[in-house]
């Protein structure tokens, strides 16, 4: 990294390219990811960014990183007074989740996700214990958790939210919203009280 930018400064230019690289995956997947574009956008040369990352998947593999902490942070907002989290905030959170859908492989089609994953170490690949932290770490915060929750019902229906959100043009168009709202709902049911 060139010894012209300072810590902070490198911590702005690499915060700065994430953010504006998944807003070019949001508008339109894999092929938006310009790195030419989002240099220039960023003003830094195409070489300071392979210093930040070593290629296109790595800086996807950073950006899903950065994305999952600040769903993570944006939890905070769903909190009551005293801190904690209720049945209708744990909905809500994850109705946030749903719409703003902060998946990076939702903007990839298939063959795009494979390459992916191919050209990523194990290290980056989904650690089996993450279901597991998540959910405790929302339970943590729950002002009524159920005495025996299901977290592996739990997870499965947001799996299965996800992938409807991913596959939505599977769906009736109807009955769609209301479908991401039962499946939600559902999940809630597994890990809180009402």
């Amino acid at each position: 990294m060139s010894n012209s930018f300072s810590e902070s400064e490198k911590a702005e230019i690499r915060e700065k390219l994430i953010n504006y690289g998944y807003e070019m995956l949001r508008q339109g997947g894999w092929k938006q990811l310009n790195i030419d574009i989002l240099t220039k956008k960023c003003y830094i040369s195409k070489g300071s960014f392979y210093r930040f990352f070593s290629g296109k998947t790595e800086f996807l593999y950073h950006i899903m990183k950065l994305k999952r902490e600040q769903s993570k942070e944006k939890l905070t907002e769903f909190l009551s007074v005293d801190g904690k989290l209720s049945f209708e905030g744990l909905t809500n959170y994850l109705k946030w989740l749903c719409n703003e859908n902060p998946n990076v492989f939702a903007y990839l089609n298939e063959q795009e996700t494979k390459k992916v994953l191919s050209q990523w170490p194990e290290s980056y690949l989904e650690n089996p214990d993450n279901d597991k932290n998540t959910v405790n770490w929302l339970i943590s915060y729950l002002e009524k958790p159920k005495e025996n929750s299901d977290m592996l019902l739990f997870c499965n229906y947001l799996k299965l939210t996800a992938w409807a959100l991913n596959g939505k043009y599977l769906l009736l168009e109807g009955s769609f919203d209301n479908l991401i709202d039962e499946l939600i709902i559902s999940a809630c049911d597994c890990i809180s009280e009402k």
